[in-house]
């Protein structure tokens, strides 16, 4: 597999968990591979129950973000092994909702190399 083709695999697998667990695609997002690291940076749409919550208790939502971002990183590294066979090590994650902006960082247990 190529790199643009891998890129274009995990830009699918990362949108379709996100329909999955929000009902909705991703508006935008770029993937980026540095060795055993793949990068992807995102926009998203706030949930829209959070972001009414945001203004009145941004703590509460707080704890629920983290939540929605452990399952998302459990699904992610799962149908990234499941459905293209990434050997990731680890997934890690961050949301701003001010800016809905997501980066996933995914930890390979070793550097991608264009013939895999």
């Amino acid at each position: 597999m190529t790199g643009i083709d891998l890129k274009q695999e995990i830009m699918r697998v990362n949108n379709n968990v996100n329909i999955t667990m929000f009902g909705t695609g991703l508006r935008k997002q770029r993937v980026t591979i540095i060795e055993d690291k793949i990068i992807i940076s995102a926009d998203h749409k706030r949930i829209p129950a959070l972001a009414a919550l945001d203004g009145k208790d941004r703590m509460a939502t707080r704890y629920i973000d983290v939540a929605i971002l452990d399952e998302f990183k459990l699904r992610l590294k799962k149908e990234l092994a499941a459905q293209i066979k990434l050997p990731v090590k680890s997934v890690l994650k961050d949301y701003d909702p001010e800016h809905e902006l997501a980066v996933t960082v995914i930890v390979l247990t070793e550097p991608f190399t264009a013939d895999q």
